[in-house]
């Protein structure tokens, strides 16, 4: 039961990032695509988005709103933080967002088993 709650804290982590980038916790979308080309424009007006994004944002809406409030307060805080990071910092996480969405099974196993060794060290 630890394990499975640690791998979903890190898939949790993972999603949020990319959610972040993605859709912020309240339309109008406030990010954009979270794998948008470097130094693409990403809209910023709920008006701006096509149909599947304006879909894909009120899609994170609904799923963020059916979340308790302790966890609604921390999807709050992390788009905040997201949000002050600068851009270079923005984009070598989308990048390693789509690395991650690009792994098979196999390496994404692989990846969830170093970061549990990697984090286990930190603890």
């Amino acid at each position: 039961m630890e394990r499975r709650l640690n791998v979903s804290r890190a898939a949790i982590a993972i999603l949020l990032v990319a959610w972040a980038s993605v859709a912020s916790a309240r339309p109008p979308m406030r990010g954009g695509p979270a794998g948008a080309a470097p130094g693409a424009r990403l809209a910023q007006r709920w008006e701006e988005l096509s149909p599947d994004e304006r879909g894909e944002a009120m899609r994170n809406y609904r799923r963020f709103q059916k979340l308790p409030p302790e966890e609604r307060e921390s999807v709050e805080r992390n788009y905040d933080r997201w949000r002050q990071l600068p851009p270079q910092e923005k984009e070598r996480i989308r990048g390693n967002y789509q690395r991650y969405r690009g792994m098979n099974r196999e390496e994404r196993r692989e990846f969830q088993r170093r970061y549990e060794e990697w984090r286990g060290g930190r603890r």
